[in-house]
């Protein structure tokens, strides 16, 4: 009884502490968030400038502190918070802070050729328990804050704890990478499983009306698709000092990073299996005219940290501080030990609901050993609802993908496939890419169905699944996926059938599509 009263006590006070919807300043780069602001642009009619070509896509706020806060029962907050609206809110005169939980539950069951996925876990982890059906799970817990102090700074930070068994088409290549896809390094769990850890973070300084300053934790991608062909968020967490420079209808962003490979085994430079870091730097110049056209080009280095026997010598190159884009490409061209990109992304929104875009990318050769030249392009569109407007509570979305990307010589990766990932996970295994994406949603009363087919000249992926949104503003969803996946490259050769449960709330993408 006394415990009763004391939750009930608990719960009375954070509703008399909690405010209304305080709105996110950096748009998580999680795919329901993303297509969600995306969305909104698409529809949005009034003569307005948000640039969304690099994100996360920074929203400045002058709603005034503190933050109206409604009165509020148990049962209605209850209701409220953990249905419609973030977790906890707290607001002053001076602050503002929303705390959400982050987890994932997931169980995978093969509904084939579980003889041979057996044999690889038996070879590959005999003191595994390995009797019986395998099964599969992700077990992802932690926590989201974010918020503002006063008018000017703004913050968030998001704490992942990660424990998995992976499929044997996921374990094999998370083994010859050494690392989790785009998540980092982590430690053996149960004999067969992993254990690692993600944290991100950024603390942004509105200076003025103008200019944004944000030093992170995280990362970054350009591009409106499902892959970026020149800067994704498959890659893993990197330090990064970002600035945001807009002009009404120009911006200018200067990204300066020091990125990590994950590719352990293929760019370790240590008996150890210390992985490379390398200085990276973005300069991306766009205009956007109306509320149709957004263009951009980018200019993107990795600068050079090994001497020729592969050895750590080199620190920041002090070029890479000079914001101004070409001056890279001027000074270097495209086949020096400093690799210089040059990239154009456009997006464009003929008539509401419907978003063309387009990314081209050139890298030129792997120094002076190949003869082949690194390039990718992308075409895609994004139709944000179906019926355009007319059906009250349904919530559409359709998106066609076309990417192709040169990535490898057969000796030699790029160094931005390594560092910055624009694709997929693939090129751990050396191969170029042409890849049709489309994925169709329909979302009505909080129940949505999602059909997804995916394929590349190696792999063929197809799901179905039944999602239902427990809240609407957090992404908390329950959902079961009928998925079947195809893989066919030399030392790779699956073709499962799997069914997928699971129950998550997770701003950021974790990719497992190679």
């Amino acid at each position: 009884m006394k415990i009763t009263k004391i939750i009930t006590a608990g719960l009375m006070l954070l509703a008399t502490m909690t405010a209304t919807a305080q709105e996110r300043y950096f748009t998580p780069l999680g795919r329901m968030y993303d297509l969600d602001m995306q969305a909104s642009v698409a529809q949005d009619t009034a003569d307005r400038v948000l640039f969304t070509a690099m994100k996360p896509v920074l929203v400045p706020t002058d709603e005034p502190l503190p933050i109206a806060k409604p009165e509020l029962s148990t049962a209605q907050w209850l209701k409220r918070h953990f249905f419609d609206d973030d977790f906890l809110q707290f607001s002053s005169d001076v602050h503002a802070i929303t705390v959400n939980p982050i987890f994932h539950f997931q169980r995978t069951y093969l509904r084939n050729d579980k003889e041979t996925e057996l044999a690889y876990f038996k070879r590959k982890y005999p003191k595994a328990d390995n009797d019986g059906d395998k099964f599969y799970f992700l077990n992802t817990r932690g926590f989201e804050a974010f918020g503002r102090l006063g008018k000017k700074i703004y913050f968030n930070t998001e704490f992942y704890e990660n424990q998995a068994r992976y499929t044997r088409y996921e374990d094999s290549i998370i083994n010859v990478m050494r690392g989790i896809p785009g998540q980092g390094f982590g430690k053996a769990f149960k004999d067969d499983g992993k254990d690692w850890a993600i944290v991100f973070g950024h603390l942004s300084v509105n200076v003025n009306k103008h200019l944004t300053i944000t030093l992170g934790n995280g990362k970054n991608s350009i591009g409106s698709g499902y892959r970026s062909v020149i800067l994704s968020d498959l890659s893993f967490n990197y330090p990064f000092l970002r600035t945001d420079l807009n002009f009404g209808k120009f911006y200018y962003y200067v990204l300066w990073g020091y990125m990590q490979s994950d590719h352990w085994s293929y760019f370790s430079t240590h008996e150890t299996g210390e992985s490379h870091y390398k200085y990276a730097s973005y300069h991306v110049a766009g205009w956007k005219p109306n509320n149709k056209l957004e263009l951009s080009v980018v200019e993107g280095v990795m600068w050079k940290n090994t001497n020729k026997d592969n050895v750590y010598k080199y620190g920041p190159n002090a070029m890479m501080f000079v914001p101004v884009i070409g001056l890279p490409l001027a000074s270097y061209g495209f086949n020096d030990d400093n690799r210089v990109q040059i990239g154009f992304d456009v997006n464009y929104t003929p008539i509401k609901y419907i978003k063309l875009y387009g990314q081209y990318n050139y890298q030129g050769k792997n120094r002076a050993v190949s003869t082949k030249d690194f390039r990718g392009y992308q075409l895609g569109l994004h139709w944000f609802d179906m019926t355009f407007g007319n059906v009250n509570g349904l919530k559409s979305h359709l998106q066609m993908e076309y990417t192709s990307s040169i990535i490898s010589d057969g000796r030699l990766s790029s160094d931005f496939w390594n560092y910055g990932y624009p694709l997929t996970t693939l090129n751990v295994v050396r191969g170029d890419i042409d890849e049709i994406y489309i994925a169709a949603e329909l979302e009505y009363k909080r129940v949505a169905v999602e059909g997804l087919w995916q394929h590349t000249q190696f792999s063929d992926r197809k799901s179905l699944t039944l999602r239902y949104m427990l809240n609407r503003k957090t992404k908390w969803n329950i959902y079961a996926t009928m998925m079947s996946r195809k893989v066919e490259f030399p030392n790779y050769d699956y073709d499962n059938n799997m069914l997928v449960i699971g129950m998550a709330i997770c701003p950021q993408n974790f990719y497992f599509d190679f």
